[in-house]
């Protein structure tokens, strides 16, 4: 059996390595899924409000069974296919997968 000490260490150390994993895991999510900017608003010309709807539409549905991944990753043709074929599994209603498009045509690799 771990003797008091090396219990204490075990503890440590994971929650040490807990840590590093939820540190990564925070930045990959801010990397893959930038939130909507005046400087976006001001190159697409959409109003900030749709951009901001979009990205919490992303975040809320898209994300919750998906990795984050960066909105450039795909094109916007292959994001439209993708939201048409996930939106009534994923329950949006057609502003959310209006804006959700919105957001994604602002950042998708056109």
């Amino acid at each position: 059996m771990f003797s008091t000490q090396m219990k204490r260490i075990f503890t440590l150390v994971a929650l040490v390595a807990l840590g590093f994993v939820l540190s990564c895991q925070s930045s990959l999510r801010e990397i893959a899924t930038p939130e909507p900017t005046g400087a976006n608003v001001a190159v697409s010309g959409k109003p900030f409000l749709a951009l901001n709807r979009g990205y919490g539409v992303y975040m809320k549905h898209c994300s919750q069974c998906h990795e984050h991944r960066l909105p450039n990753t795909i094109t916007l043709p292959a994001w439209h296919e993708q939201i048409e074929l996930m939106s009534d599994l994923a329950g949006l209603s057609k502003m959310d997968k209006k804006t959700l498009q919105t957001y994604l045509g602002e950042f998708s690799d056109r």
